[in-house]
């Protein structure tokens, strides 16, 4: 019997997926690059937590790279408050990281049809390709309550969902 697969092109309006989708939150279209925790001893994520206080015990850094396009006509604002939720409901929002170079930021806003990150810039062309979206989460989250489920709101009281693979 021949195995039908199904692919998912940018184009396709989706608002809610898996790590790797382009996802749909109104105008804008996301796609998560990469999942990770993050580790403040090791490279390359001593330059991604520059400036974080260290964690205390049952803590953890997770890092959601991404891309975000505008494909709307107004400019576009990434939510401040897009948030991490694991399957026991427990919401983390995210820690601005902006003024590392490697952080979306939450203040600049995408004019139609820019990107971030931006070209050139250091998530960009960093290792992980995409631009860091930082949140303190609790290591039984991180190890236990697992998928973590990344909620990124959308206008008009919508919400798009993108399942992460740590």
């Amino acid at each position: 019997m021949p195995l039908a697969v199904a692919a998912c092109s940018k184009d396709e309006e989706k608002t809610s997926g898996t790590e790797g989708e382009y996802i749909n939150a109104g105008d804008a279209v996301y796609q998560v690059q990469l999942s990770r925790l993050l580790n403040q001893e090791q490279r390359p994520d001593d330059d991604y937590l520059r400036g974080q206080p260290a964690l205390t015990g049952g803590q953890q850094y997770l890092g959601v790279f991404l891309s975000v396009e505008n494909e709307g006509k107004a400019d576009y604002l990434p939510p401040r408050d897009m948030k991490v939720v694991d399957t026991q409901g427990n919401e983390y929002l995210p820690i601005d990281v902006s003024a590392t170079g490697f952080g979306l930021s939450f203040s600049e806003p995408l004019k139609h049809g820019e990107f971030a990150p931006q070209p050139d810039s250091p998530a960009a062309t960093g290792q992980e390709g995409g631009a860091l979206v930082l949140f303190r989460i609790s290591q039984v989250s991180a190890t236990e309550n697992l998928p973590l489920e990344l909620h990124i709101p959308a206008a008009g009281g919508k919400e798009s969902v993108i399942r992460l693979d740590i």
